[in-house]
């Protein structure tokens, strides 16, 4: 028996009609069994589906009564698709299976029956009644044809188009097929047998249902776990559990945004830094939020007013850059340099620290006022009044000229 067949065993066996069990239950009259019995014999000359009850199970054909003490027979592969490697236990005797009469009689006198097409026909008529109440159906998918999928639905041939597969289009089909799905029967044609299914109208429904019920849990400066599910230069739209939320560049990470280093379906850690007012609103999320700012650090490290130095990286008409330490530049705007000094790339030079600039991540400094401190430093030595002469330097003043 294959993967679909388990998968709707419960179905079928839920079709079978409900006298049989009162018949085992010896609660039946004589004349209700025999009405019973020529039931089936009726359904099978009009090639109708029946329930009969399985006599015994030989190596290969399952033996069943028809009624009337006539026996019919059932290849057991129906039921056993690999009869060298059977995945599924064979019919037990005394159970009821639903058959349909396929031919005449065989050469020992049985009536040849299928199980497969019973379960077709029941399935047909689980599906049509499943599109007319607007149920969902359960399937199996088998193969990946042009423009969509086949799925067996309890034995029925049906297809699925890649655009109602999922909620977005399908990359990869071949990871679909074997897979169980859920779908509504959208379309039905009764004189082909043909059953067109939506699987995208279920998924959307659950979403709807999972999406209302984490916009009520939802609260602003919580952490979740989310999915990527498109990368772009205006942000990432991630998945948080069946609500899709918006990371822009700027909350990306501290300092510049690179959308590339994130990929379709990676998972993450989220903050939520609002919750929305109203359905429909969007919900936006950072990354940066859950990591320390660098700027704290460097605020620690460099205070206002202490000194940098490091070699020049970079000059123009905006200023000078240079490189403090393996990890930390340092940026003295135009206004903040020495208009009497020649900037040199590689010239070692030092600035006095005036701020942290926490969107670059640089230290401000100036390099203007540092040269202006060693410069009044500088006067004040030279104006220093020289120290006192001593008696020694009075008596003998050629000593000291020499």
């Amino acid at each position: 028996m294959d993967q679909n067949t388990n998968l709707n065993e419960k179905a079928w066996e839920a079709a079978e009609p409900e006298e049989g069990d009162a018949a085992e239950t010896g609660g039946e009259t004589m004349e209700s069994l025999l009405a019973q019995q020529s039931a089936t014999v009726d359904k099978l000359a009009d090639k109708k589906v029946a329930w009969v009850k399985v006599i015994t199970v030989t190596k290969d054909a399952v033996l069943v009564d028809v009624g009337e003490k006539n026996e019919g027979t059932v290849p057991l592969v129906e039921f056993v698709s690999d009869l060298a490697d059977p995945k599924a236990p064979a019919p037990q005797a005394g159970q009821r299976v639903p058959v349909i009469k396929q031919g005449g009689r065989n050469k020992a006198g049985h009536v040849v029956l299928s199980h497969l097409k019973a379960k077709t026909e029941l399935g047909w008529e689980m599906a049509t009644k499943a599109h007319a109440e607007k149920q969902r159906v359960r399937g199996i998918v088998k193969s990946s044809v042009k423009g969509g999928f086949i799925v067996d639905v309890q034995g029925v041939q049906a297809f699925l188009p890649s655009s109602l597969a999922d909620l977005r289009p399908v990359r990869q089909p071949e990871k679909m097929i074997g897979t169980g799905v859920r779908c509504l029967v959208i379309e039905v044609n009764q004189s082909k047998r043909q059953l067109v299914l939506s699987r995208k109208a279920v998924l959307e429904d659950e979403a709807g249902k999972r999406k209302v019920k984490i916009m009520e849990e939802l609260r602003g400066g919580e952490v979740r776990i989310g999915r990527i599910v498109r990368v772009s230069a205006d942000g990432l739209l991630i998945d948080i559990g069946g609500l899709e939320g918006t990371v822009r560049p700027v909350d990306m990470a501290w300092g510049a945004a690179k959308p590339g280093a994130f990929e379709r379906g990676q998972k993450l850690k989220v903050k939520v830094l609002s919750k929305p007012e109203k359905a429909g609103d969007p919900v936006y999320l950072g990354i940066k939020q859950l990591q320390p700012n660098p700027s704290d650090a460097m605020r620690k490290k460099f205070a206002p007013k202490s000194t940098v130095s490091g070699k020049i990286t970079e000059v123009g008409a905006h200023g000078v850059r240079f490189q403090v330490d393996p990890k930390t530049v340092a940026f003295a705007p135009a206004a903040e340099c020495d208009a009497d000094v020649i900037y040199k790339l590689g010239d070692e030079i030092t600035g006095i620290v005036t701020g942290i600039d926490s969107q670059a991540f640089e230290v401000r400094v100036s390099l203007a006022r540092f040269n202006e401190i060693k410069d009044r430093k500088r006067v004040a030595q030279y104006m220093k009044a020289p120290p006192p002469l001593t008696l020694g330097q009075i008596l003998s003043p050629e000593d000291e000229e020499g």
